[in-house]
């Protein structure tokens, strides 16, 4: 026992605080014997203390704290003439049931974490997409918009047509010959054509 707690504390971290040594009969009733505050000159002392100790406990602890009470470190230890009665073998019993009831509850407690940093991970992931949906969308809409804009600001064929055919009506006084323009710009006729009300007008002339 003396070797196992010499080299316990030999490899104690190095922001160990405090170490506390607890024993009793059993896990359950264990007590504070011994607390040791940085720094441990000697730690013959502590090893001594412990093993005189558990000449009469059954069970004990060796922990070791930072300066912030956070557990580091943990080293059980029992006595070497371990009692045959059946109190002793129920208090060990009764120990095995409380550790694994300890194990059971840090398991719970790390799948509720991890659960929950998985609940907060698609939260997140959720909202940015959401937002990049929304970015989409305005983008998609700014950019009908200015489509929409764009094409009522240009000038459709039939305005380009009746604006050259405008010029040759203010022309007429400069004896410019309108046959000859239309025939120099065949494409005001394809022009005219694609204009629905021009279409009628010319129609009417042809059957009147």
């Amino acid at each position: 026992m003396q070797h196992k707690i010499t080299r316990w504390l030999e490899r104690i971290p190095d922001t160990t605080y405090q170490i506390v040594f607890r024993a009793g009969e059993t896990r359950k009733n264990e007590s504070i014997i011994e607390r040791w505050v940085t720094p441990f000159e000697e730690l013959d002392d502590i090893t001594d203390t412990i093993v005189e100790t558990m000449e009469s406990e059954l069970v004990g602890r060796v922990i070791a704290y930072s300066d912030k009470s956070k557990q580091l470190r943990s080293m059980t230890v029992r006595a070497e003439n371990q009692p045959t009665s059946q109190t002793s073998e129920i208090g060990l019993l009764v120990e095995g049931i409380l550790r694994m009831s300890e194990e059971q509850r840090r398991f719970v407690a790390t799948i509720t974490d991890s659960f929950q940093t998985m609940h907060e991970t698609i939260q997140d992931a959720l909202y940015t997409e959401r937002e990049h949906h929304e970015e989409t969308a305005e983008l998609q809409l700014a950019l009908a918009l200015e489509q929409i804009q764009n094409e009522s600001n240009t000038e459709s064929s039939t305005d380009k047509a009746l604006g050259l055919f405008a010029q040759v009506l203010q022309s007429k006084s400069e004896n410019v010959d309108i046959k000859k323009m239309i025939l120099d710009n065949p494409n005001l006729i394809d022009q005219f054509l694609q204009d629905d009300e021009i279409i009628s007008i010319v129609t009417e002339k042809l059957t009147t």
